[in-house]
């Protein structure tokens, strides 16, 4: 405090004696000798547990990317030798939409609707079916062009590396079979198309440049 100017200091006592003789005591030593062994041993549980909360995660974890892969790349058992064979050293298996590697087909639906300016039903069902296909033969160049060949590289540095012309697998494609054909009341077409991988005529032959 402040007092004629000048500033008076008041010292505190130490209060260490007062804990000191606390702790003198051989009850009191002892308390605290096993409160201190106490909380270690529940530190050490509670540190091990989230320990093995943190593998379990990992665990999950490392399953979960597992099972991805899985579901991407299908193993090789489940693929048939005979189209594995054909597979190795031209396509690499990994999930595309539309590929079906244990069958050895790809497949797409393409849609399409007639002219307006066209009155006639007949006229406009035909009109439709073939713009229809017209999708479906777009979706299946793109299908192809998704695919990967080894060392995971797209399909159009392949192309190139083999000098294939892209008009050689639009040619593949327009081969593609027509598996359904179904007309909508809004006056829509909805075409089915396949075509394979393997065999004399499949994608495989073409991309070897035997088809």
């Amino acid at each position: 405090m402040v007092k004629m100017g000048k500033i008076e200091v008041r010292s505190q006592k130490c209060s260490c004696p007062i804990y000191w003789a606390w702790f003198k005591s051989p009850i009191n030593r002892q308390t605290t000798i096993i409160l201190f062994i106490a909380y270690c041993l529940v530190f050490n549980v509670l540190a091990a547990c989230g320990k093995k909360e943190k593998e379990a995660e990992k665990e999950e974890t490392q399953v979960s990317v597992v099972e991805k892969k899985t579901e991407v790349a299908p193993s090789a058992e489940a693929i048939p030798p005979e189209f594995a064979e054909a597979y190795k050293g031209v396509v690499v298996v990994s999930a595309v939409e539309g590929v079906d590697w244990q069958k050895g087909i790809i497949t797409v639906v393409g849609r399409g609707m007639p002219p307006q300016h066209i009155t006639n039903p007949a006229q406009a069902r035909i009109l439709a079916v073939r713009a229809a296909k017209v999708e479906g033969y777009k979706t299946l160049l793109e299908t192809v062009l998704k695919m990967k060949t080894p060392p995971e590289r797209g399909m159009k540095e392949y192309l190139d590396e083999k000098q294939i012309e892209i008009s050689r697998i639009e040619g593949f494609i327009k081969g593609a079979r027509i598996v359904k054909e179904e007309y909508k009341d809004n006056g829509s077409a909805e075409v089915t198309l396949e075509v394979p991988l393997t065999g004399v005529s499949g994608l495989i032959a073409v991309l070897k440049g035997k088809g």
